[in-house]
């Protein structure tokens, strides 16, 4: 589906509030430092998400202000902290308080609370989204998605200011239909997408039973991030760190561009971030290491947005041509294969097929069931990583088979064991500063890809009577960024087929692309691209 260029809706700002917790009294204020992985998130973009929802069929005050008002209030008695100040920890090497760590502070009188925008919009959602049976491509870049969204400001986010700003923000938009659209926006730090899932899940638990009149449900979020850094290896408060972990966390396939050797060429945009922290004039901070590779990034050039839909049997061809491409010690999973599919033909799309140099494919991956013991699936915060695979154009797009890219991510993420994970995070916990060092990077040269499967982003049911006609996974629209789920709504559990085991591979999957305009035009005219289509 493709949406007219001048599509404008009009957007009023109904009301803007915040919300306490319903048991917030302000009289007990607490302070929690972030874990290690989460301050490396300060620059991250928003955790952010957007439900699109039909005129409900059953309950017909479910999407109203003040029921959504009610049910997120008593929710937040399970998240306080949400509703909380995010702020810097002091820096203070003689108290052990290192540069560029994050704390929030919560139960005080001055928490910001989480920020409720109503609005209202004149068009109607069968405007602008096409129905639950599009499948196969569909031109997502005209979707008004930022002119759906009024503005907000966020702690930290692109930004040091925190003072009286929310950690979160919700809008509710209704639509001329009767449709109603949910958004979530989240600072990183305090919730990666596991996190944000965990919430909704929560907040429309209440909200069914808030409707229904019967009992709240028992919610059981866990905000510990000491649990975390409990996994880290060695003594992360010394005033040193162990080589020996420094070494084995730096064999590990990551990149590690560093924003303080970053300033020649850097875009102006970005060119703040390059600056050295004036706190840390004297600072012996180790050498500058690998600078960010600006020549292979033109952040002009414009950029497209398409959603690619994927069968299961589509999957599974995939999955079987790049398993009958590789050795038989290397077991692939469904989503190595698919990614390595892709990018692939990005290498070719992009016209680098016979560049020796190398492309890097970056996913972002969770770490609560890798580090050990597991953490548990309800720790609340960003315990995410993001690991590297690279290969030269000529051996991944090349006349190379299909395995050879799959098996090089599989090998980027098996690297992370307990042993690794617990070598890093007393590498980053010993950090000057831990957003010193950009894990990622886009451009010709770079993709970065992030999977929400398995969180079931179609499942979220406010009681409205149908699941949402569309969800937008919201991400940065910049060359190279990728994002992976279950495409939804209409599922096969939903048409009578039996699914047991729940796997994201047995329903179609969405693949949404944010690829320089001319590659992506091509890509998806290259009839390789979907040729496991069909058998």
């Amino acid at each position: 589906m493709e949406y007219p260029r001048d599509v404008k809706p009009m957007l009023e700002l109904v009301s803007r509030v915040r919300l306490m917790p319903e048991g917030h009294t302000g009289t007990h204020p607490r302070t929690i430092p972030l874990s290690i992985l989460d301050h490396t998130t300060a620059r991250f973009a928003l955790t952010s998400a957007v439900w699109y929802f039909d005129k409900p069929t059953q309950q017909p005050h479910t999407f109203s202000a003040e029921a959504l008002s009610r049910s997120i209030r008593k929710t937040l008695d399970a998240y306080p902290h949400w509703a909380g100040q995010l702020h810097w920890i002091p820096y203070d090497p003689a108290r052990g308080q290192r540069h560029g760590r994050v704390c929030i502070t919560f139960g005080a009188e001055t928490d910001p609370g989480v920020e409720l925008i109503v609005a209202r919009s004149s068009q109607d959602l069968t405007s602008i989204l096409p129905d639950s049976e599009t499948r196969g491509t569909w031109y997502a870049h005209s979707f008004p998605s930022e002119q759906l969204l009024c503005p907000t400001e966020l702690a930290l986010h692109n930004t040091s200011e925190y003072a009286g700003r929310h950690s979160v923000s919700v809008q509710v938009t209704a639509f001329a239909c009767g449709g109603t659209s949910i958004t979530l926006r989240l600072v990183h730090p305090i919730a990666d997408a596991t996190s944000m899932f965990h919430f909704v899940n929560s907040w429309t638990a209440v909200h069914r039973a808030l409707l229904d009149a019967q009992p709240l449900p028992t919610l059981a979020p866990l905000f510990d991030p000491t649990l975390l850094d409990m996994r880290a290896a060695g003594d992360i408060n010394s005033p040193a760190p162990d080589p020996e972990l420094i070494r084995i966390s730096r064999s590990l396939p990551m990149a590690k561009y560093d924003w303080w050797a970053s300033a020649p060429g850097c875009p102006p945009p970005m060119l703040p971030s390059t600056a050295i922290p004036a706190e840390l004039a004297g600072t012996d901070f180790g050498p500058l290491r690998d600078p960010a590779p600006w020549a292979s990034w033109d952040i002009s050039v414009p950029v497209s947005h398409h959603l690619v839909y994927f069968t299961p049997a589509e999957v599974q061809r995939i999955w079987e041509a790049a398993s009958a491409d590789t050795s038989d010690n290397v077991r692939l999973s469904r989503l190595d294969a698919l990614l390595a599919h892709f990018w692939r033909h990005l290498v070719r799309a992009r016209g680098l097929e016979r560049d020796p140099a190398p492309h890097h494919f970056i996913v972002t991956v969770g770490v609560r069931a890798r580090v050990a013991p597991p953490l548990p699936a309800a720790f609340i915060g960003s315990p995410i990583v993001l690991v590297r695979a690279s290969l030269p154009g000529t051996a991944h797009a090349g006349p190379a088979p299909l395995g050879t890219g799959a098996a090089a991510l599989r090998a980027a993420i098996a690297s992370l064991t307990p042993e690794t994970l617990g070598a890093y995070l007393h590498d980053v916990a010993h950090e000057v500063n831990p957003q010193r060092f950009w894990s990622a990077f886009l451009g010709t040269h770079h993709a970065v890809a992030t999977s929400w499967l398995g969180l079931d982003p179609y499942g979220v049911d406010f009681g409205s009577g149908a699941p949402p006609r569309y969800v937008d996974a919201v991400m940065p629209n910049l060359d190279g960024c990728v994002h992976v789920m279950e495409a939804g709504p209409k599922t096969r559990r939903e048409a009578g087929a039996e699914s047991g085991n729940g796997r994201w591979y047995d329903e179609p999957v969405c693949l949404s692309l944010h690829i320089a305009a001319e590659p992506l035009e091509k890509l998806l005219k290259d009839p390789e691209f979907r040729k496991y289509r069909y058998p």
